[in-house]
């Protein structure tokens, strides 16, 4: 049931508390309100409005009957059947009003609007009526109904109040406990504050506890909240503007402002002091189901159901950003005392975090954390006042408590005995109020909640820590022995000496075959293991696995699926290295995603709706890890976000899978020896394991030879540097640095270059990033430069260096060749910080971007008789900076133009780093401006 349904269903609880009211109590006394309103309203209203006056036509005030519309007077006081208005709705052909398919007056209700009219159509006499009185039968309840907890709220003196029906029930600290503890659903040492139209949503306290603010209305008809002295039990004050029930209510800390929010999609700011409206603010597109200030309390967050949380600038009204990674109605939001934090959930039953960093920019509030929380929509949601727990409440009749700084789950209540709607903690933190639609209360000490239990379970690497195994024999060195038949079962392995090759053939009459091999190992022992079938031409596909003696698989690691997504737009291809995947906003950087078997990383954010998410690739190929294959997958095809933890790691459930990996491989991860396989395998006891090979697709045949290759890993790398074969005086060239890394070799390597002739500078060193495959650098030529000699070109040494294992490794890069010199280009580029007040800094020009961050710099030209647009690409930016907000033509500088600013923004969770970066421009042979360095912290 969604919220609304929620409150329809407290709205029928509260008509049968409601006792019949005589008609000088319930009605007002003239004839229009009791006669003639509640039947316009019902009929003709909602095309005859103020708002929307079809015909010029007004019908929902008695002014405006009187007024008429287009074609003049719709009444006629003293003649009711002569009045056009009753002509028209006993009219029978296609005049009749309302018209056909609406709902129409029935000939009663014809006649008693006719009788007023015919009586004189006496209006409201003295002050103005209440235009939204609502007329309701007297339905008398055949059972005592249930008095359904709806909110709940804690004042810092520790007063509460408890809203059941149109009632608030105020209490003592003393009171409270002991009410609470008993379970009972009232009191007589209550405090009851009553007379609230319709059912009450929504409580707040004023920071100091003097004032409560009880929201409440009736549905399509108004919201009003009452302000109540809570020293005293008066009331003070009504607000009335909205046009539909309120849901939401909250009370800036400085006690100077209230807000609201309404059905009408509307949210308001009063004077809390006067009762003035102060504004409206409206952007939302559906309900608006909650409202929360920050600290200090210039900013309001409001929670909708159009699918959005909306965060506010409380003095102008401005929108001033829009949270809407939400599919589904948001409920319920709530803010860490620092204002710093922001939490919200609704239908889909997800928790999500975001950190809110000022000044506030629109798309600049990251989202830290998204949880799968309850198996139906969330109710509820409170930070202890003190920021250190977050509780939820959800339809699916749980409470949950978590660690707030990580969002861990803490601990799951037992199972509600009805819906807990509703929820709050006490000043001192210690202690969790729930209330619940059977009308049953709860108190929580929240110090007997367990800690985190994920709390010391860390997420592990991609690859095993690398271990120096000292120089290791070449494959065509390593001991080979052929199969021995029959081994095609767990109980008949062939012996298998490590390291070594095995020589092998997929073939048996009528089935396809299968083949083990037995080997032994030793806790923590690395082993990598591959096939060589393809390569040699052979037709076999191989697939490897790594088993106990028994034939089971050996879990490798355990994912804990943390967001459910799909595939969309398009399928993606084996290769594909880009996708589009439902809820990309809380993919965050090298976040792992898991599709049908494989474990993919993410690289790089969509920028858009039009654009890809990017994803880790090795020489165009997308890259597949934890020795997984890469596969085709077809549109919608469902995926997690995953995280990877040690095999046989539990957590408390989330209401997503935990997907257990084994050892073992169909296609190599990175798409290098075609459809033979590799396998990095880690003991994890001593003893004997088993190997075995098929062929993935279940053939076989006596040409389906293959090679097992058990070997050590040896971690390695190569570097090679490419460049365009000229370059312009007074100008820069890109170059590029590509790496190939063998057995899981991921760590960062730096380069350096030496012995540049003069007049030559190149941004070095350069550091190609742990896991990544290229950076990026400028070489620059100054203007009056001489031509360097062959000799010289040649004299240049690049060298790449990296840890392997503890040990540095330094390796020789090819140099630049010999460019030929050009004259000065058409084009030079230029890339500078923005200018800065003051004295600019000592040192080299620099940006700083902090993480979830952006910055800008300036992108300009010098036009030398060249006015065509050019096209920028930026390079060697730092993992998780991107140029921002460039649309689909890139980075462009049309005919003629010749600056451009260009905003760089970093992911959250981008490391700290230091760089220098440059733009590429696609002409001349990508020339490039000067390196820019970009610090990241």
């Amino acid at each position: 049931m969604s919220k609304p349904a929620l409150y329809s269903a407290c709205s029928l609880a509260l008509l049968c508390f409601l006792p019949a009211l005589p008609a000088s109590a319930a009605e007002p006394a003239d004839g229009w309100q009791r006669e003639a309103a509640p039947l316009l309203r019902k009929y003709c209203a909602g095309c005859h409005n103020a708002d929307d006056a079809a015909g010029k036509l007004a019908l929902d005030s008695y002014a405006g009957l009187l007024r008429g519309g287009a074609h003049g007077a719709v009444v006629t006081p003293g003649q009711g059947d002569a009045s056009r208005m009753i002509r028209l709705m006993r009219a029978t052909d296609d005049t009749r009003m309302p018209p056909e398919g609406e709902a129409a007056p029935s000939v009663a209700e014809i006649a008693q609007l006719s009788a007023w009219i015919t009586a004189g159509a006496k209006g409201p006499q003295g002050d103005s009526p209440d235009t939204t009185f609502l007329v309701t039968p007297d339905i008398k309840p055949l059972k005592t109904p249930v008095a359904s907890w709806t909110d709940v709220a804690v004042a810092a003196t520790g007063v509460v109040a408890w809203a059941t029906g149109n009632e608030v029930h105020l209490l003592s600290p003393q009171d409270a406990a002991a009410i609470e503890k008993a379970n009972a659903p009232s009191s007589k040492t209550a405090r009851v504050l009553g007379g609230h139209r319709g059912p009450v949503n929504a409580i707040t306290f004023s920071a100091d506890g003097a004032w409560l603010a009880v929201a409440a209305g009736e549905p399509a008809l108004s919201g009003e909240v009452r302000l109540w002295n809570v020293a005293t039990g008066q009331l003070e004050r009504v607000l009335q503007g909205h046009r539909d029930s309120i849901y939401a209510v909250a009370i800036s800390p400085d006690q100077k402002l209230l807000a609201t929010g309404s059905y009408d999609h509307e949210i308001r700011l009063w004077n809390l002091q006067t009762g003035a409206e102060l504004r409206t603010l409206t952007g939302h597109n559906g309900p608006v189901f909650d409202l929360a200030f920050l600290a200090p309390g210039d900013l309001l967050a409001s929670a909708s159901g159009d699918r959005t949380v909306k965060l506010w600038d409380v003095a102008s009204g401005k929108r001033l950003d829009t949270l809407g990674q939400s599919p589904q109605e948001l409920y319920a939001l709530a803010v860490t005392p620092e204002g710093d934090r922001l939490a919200a959930g609704g239908v889909d039953g997800v928790v999500r975090i975001w950190s809110i960093e000022r000044p506030l920019r629109e798309g600049k509030s990251p989202l830290r954390y998204s949880r799968f929380a309850h198996e139906g929509p969330i109710l509820q949601l409170t930070y202890t006042p003190d920021g250190a727990v977050l509780l939820s409440s959800g339809e699916d009749r749980r409470v949950k408590i978590w660690e707030a700084d990580r969002a861990i789950l803490r601990t799951a209540l037992e199972n509600q005995s009805g819906w807990p709607t509703a929820l709050a903690v006490t000043a001192d933190s210690q202690t969790a109020l729930i209330g619940r639609l059977d009308g049953t209360r709860q108190r929580y000490d929240l110090r007997q909640a367990p800690p985190a239990s994920e709390v010391v379970l860390e997420q592990i690497d991609q690859v095993p820590p690398a271990v120096d195994y000292g120089p290791q024999p070449t494959i065509a060195e390593l001991p080979r022995q052929p199969e021995s038949e029959p081994n095609d079962t767990p109980s008949q392995p062939s012996p298998l000496a490590t390291p070594g090759v095995a020589t092998g053939v997929l073939d048996h009459a009528g089935t396809s075959d299968v083949d083990y091999y037995r080997f032994s190992a030793k806790a923590g022992d690395q082993w990598i293991l591959e096939t060589q079938a393809e390569r040699s031409k052979s037709p076999a596909d191989t697939k490897l696995e790594v088993l106990t003696l028994t034939g089971e698989p050996i879990e490798r690691l355990r994912l804990r699926a943390v967001r459910e997504s799909e595939l969309e737009f398009r399928g993606m291809t084996s290769t594909a290295a880009g996708a589009r995947l439902l809820n990309y906003e809380e993919l965050l950087l090298n976040r792992y995603v898991y599709l049908n078997g494989e474990i993919i990383q993410h690289f790089q954010q969509r920028r858009g709706p039009d654009s890809d998410g990017q994803f880790y690739a090795v020489n165009g190929k997308r890259q597949a890890f934890f020795d997984t294959s890469s596969r085709s997958h077809s549109l919608g095809d469902r995926c997690y976000f995953v995280e990877p933890y040690p095999a046989g790691a539990q957590f408390p459930d989330n209401g997503l899978p935990l997907i257990p990996i084994y050892f073992e491989n169909d296609d190599e991860s990175q798409q290098r020896l075609g459809h033979d396989s590799r396998l990095t395998f880690t003991a994890p006891a001593d003893g004997d394991y088993l190997v075995r090979v098929t062929d993935a697709r279940g053939f076989s045949g006596p040409d389906f030879q293959y090679e097992l290759i058990v070997r050590r890993p040896q971690p390695d790398f190569e570097v090679k540097l490419t460049m365009d074969a000229k370059i312009n005086a007074g100008s820069g060239k890109t170059f590029t640095l590509t790496v190939e890394r063998r057995d899981n070799f991921a760590g960062p390597i730096r380069v350096t270059i030496d012995n540049l002739p003069p007049g030559l500078s190149a941004s070095a060193p350069l550091l190609i990033e742990a896991g990544h495959e290229k950076a990026g650098g400028v070489l620059t030529a100054a203007a009056d430069m001489t031509a360097p000699t062959e000799d010289q070109w040649k004299a240049i040494t690049i060298t790449a260096t990296a840890d392997i294992a503890g040990r540095q490794v330094s390796k020789p890069v090819n140099n630049f060749g010999v460019p030929k010199l050009e004259p000065a280009p058409k084009v030079v580029l230029h890339l500078e910080p923005l200018p800065v007040e003051g004295d600019e800094p000592p040192g080299p020009l620099e940006v700083v971007v902090a993480p979830g961050g952006s910055t800008r710099c300036r992108l300009w030209i010098e036009r030398k008789n060249f006015d065509d647009r050019v096209r920028f690409d930026p390079e060697n930016l730092p993992h998780g900076v991107i140029v921002d907000d460039i649309g689909l033509s890139g980075v462009l500088l049309p005919e003629g133009e010749t600056e451009r600013i260009i905003f760089l923004s970093a992911e959250p969770g981008t490391p700290s780093s230091r760089r220098a970066f440059h733009m590429t421009a696609k002409v001349e042979g990508n020339l490039a401006t000067p390196p820019l360095l970009i610090r990241v912290e």
